[in-house]
């Protein structure tokens, strides 16, 4: 896009809801607006504000219209663009809500910069491999967007369509561009393990990582949510291991077989349980962690327990835990059995007690190790930052810089995150 003036630019304030992909969408778009808009600052009323929406859950879509009606009294006056997920199955809803001056769909909209190039009166110009968002220490790259698979519950593929690749030697030369500025990149998709495959000829996952990490193009690597029967373990046994972070999220959703059938998963639990313990015989003290849905249609009590049993008898370490709410369009809105909020709530809450206890556990275990983590923040005297294992570490500071990487001994922990003094520190 062309370069306005300093004096000339409106002022954008960025929303990202939802997964690292939109996230990804976002920084993209702030990139190709780059010289024709300047960021506002946290507090600084804003000219323009993009929102990158979700719609997932029900929650999520309540948090997109949050977000826009929130945008719209802290920044009176600015033009709202709604983009994303949200925008593209409910345009109508979002046009309606205060402030909305555009609103482009994560599939049919087109490029969110041009929408708002047009906002502008300008031309938007091709977008180039997106430079290192400063507002970030760690970057997001969408590889792959768009999913094929059709999960009775799911709203994606109609939110983002079939699955498509970013090009092998493009999604190479935006890593090796978002590498020079970030300690991190983490690699991002809808479907990230179908990435390659609508490619010709035909790429993987898998050799992506192989060469990006073979040819240094980022210091460290980390992988999106990835589905189980997908899981590139090979390359944690490789080379690669050294760049590539040892945390691994991949969706369960059910431990019951006979839910996970009903909800068109392409697995039953004990091939997703041998999953996980070749995860975690490939990643050893690695971080596993896995989306569980609560209240699916027809889901009985026992159909808990054997989600609670799958999870006890795993090395998982976390949970994602979500409530099952109807997705208008999709197979799972008109089944029978529907389970009373309470009961799912209830259910849902369990499992994040598992979570909970399953993670302090995984925190304390760290106890004595020396982590390398990326400083995120700088505040109040200390530190707070991300380790390989994507677990938080907050340690007293001594003078390290934003975006920095440091080198922390594990002396405790609070239930959320590590605790830790700097390597050299008594």
């Amino acid at each position: 896009m062309a370069a306005a003036s300093p004096a000339e630019r409106p002022r954008l304030a960025l929303v990202s809801l939802g997964c690292r992909v939109s996230r990804g969408d976002l920084d993209a778009a702030a990139a190709a607006l780059d010289g024709a808009c300047a960021l506002a600052a946290p507090g600084e009323p804003a000219d323009l504000v993009l929102i990158q929406t979700c719609t997932v859950t029900n929650g999520a879509d309540q948090a997109a219209r949050k977000a826009v009606r929130l945008a719209a009294r802290v920044h009176p006056g600015a033009r709202i663009v709604v983009a994303g997920c949200y925008a593209e199955v409910a345009p109508e809803a979002c046009r309606a809500l205060p402030g909305v001056a555009a609103v482009v769909g994560a599939r049919t909209g087109g490029s969110v910069a041009a929408a708002v190039a047009r906002l502008l009166g300008r031309d938007a110009a091709p977008a180039e491999a997106p430079p290192f968002p400063a507002r970030h220490t760690r970057a997001v790259l969408k590889v792959q967007d768009g999913c094929d698979a059709a999960c009775a519950y799911c709203i994606l593929p109609r939110a983002r369509g079939p699955s498509r690749s970013l090009a092998f030697e493009e999604a190479l030369a935006r890593l090796a561009a978002l590498g020079r500025g970030a300690r991190e990149v983490v690699l991002a998709g809808i479907h990230l393990g179908h990435y390659g495959r609508d490619l010709s000829p035909r790429r993987t996952l898998e050799a992506l990582v192989a060469r990006a990490a073979a040819d240094g193009l980022a210091h460290r690597l980390r992988l999106s949510s990835i589905e189980p029967l997908e899981a590139p373990l090979a390359l944690f046994r490789g080379p690669a291991a050294e760049r590539l972070c040892p945390q691994l999220h991949l969706p369960l959703q059910s431990g019951s077989d006979r839910i996970l059938a009903a909800m068109r998963r392409p697995y039953r639990a004990a091939g997703y349980l041998r999953v996980l313990e070749e995860a975690a015989r490939a990643l050893p003290g690695g971080n596993l962690g896995a989306d569980v849905m609560a209240g699916f249609p027809g889901e009985t009590e026992e159909d808990h327990r054997a989600t609670i049993r799958l999870v006890e008898a795993s090395p998982l370490t976390y949970l994602h835990v979500f409530t099952w709410s109807p997705r208008e369009g999709t197979p799972a809105a008109d089944l029978p059995g529907a389970v009373p909020g309470p009961v799912a709530r209830e259910r849902a809450a369990e499992l994040l007690d598992l979570s909970r206890r399953r993670r302090q556990a995984y925190l304390a275990a760290q106890r004595g190790r020396q982590l390398e983590v990326v400083v995120e923040r700088v505040e109040g005297g200390f530190c707070v930052g991300t380790a390989r294992s994507g677990v938080t570490v907050r340690w007293p500071a001594g003078g390290e810089a934003r975006g920095a990487l440091a080198q922390v001994v594990v002396t405790g922990s609070d239930g959320r995150r590590c605790l830790g003094r700097a390597r050299d520190t008594p």
